[in-house]
């Protein structure tokens, strides 16, 4: 009995964070819509935003990241660079490549917005054990992995 009651609870744990997660991704969206729209910013400009804040990439990585074709990623470079939110510099490790870099102006904007959620949760973060940090990681990491694969099954499924 006791061991039927600790699979239920097990379950129930398990179940309570995956909704945790759904709820957090929810949050998430709704607050990276909220930025986009106060900045006039489509999704697609969102993510090429997020993938170069990280550090300057070549175009084709960004297409790559974002799910883009690269001639519509190189449209969307244009629109972005004309906006004052990205240019385009020389790799330097190969001059001959370039890449996309996030101007000062989309970092200002990027820091005001995220800024507060990353001081939050350095914050909250505070509050458990290393060994716990490690553990939330390590989730954070495979879920990571999980909704790529997923990501990559749906993509199948619209080939097919």
């Amino acid at each position: 009995m006791i061991e039927q009651k600790s699979n239920e609870e097990a379950e129930r744990l398990s179940e309570a964070i995956g909704f945790a997660c759904m709820r957090w991704q929810e949050a998430t969206e709704s607050f990276d819509e909220t930025f986009g729209k106060l900045h006039g910013l489509n999704s697609a400009e969102r993510r090429c935003l997020s993938v170069i804040m990280r550090a300057p990439q070549p175009a084709n990585a960004v297409a790559k990241a974002i799910g883009l074709a690269p001639p519509s990623v190189t449209a969307l470079i244009d629109r972005l660079s004309a906006r004052g939110l990205v240019h385009r510099i020389s790799d330097p490790s190969d001059r001959r490549r370039v890449l996309v870099a996030p101007s000062e102006m989309a970092v200002k904007v990027g820091m005001e917005a995220y800024g507060p959620i990353q001081e939050a949760g350095m914050q909250m973060l505070r509050q458990f054990s290393e060994a716990e940090k490690q553990v939330v990681l390590r989730f954070i990491r495979q879920a990571i992995e999980m909704q790529e694969r997923e990501l990559e099954r749906l993509l199948q499924q619209d080939k097919g």
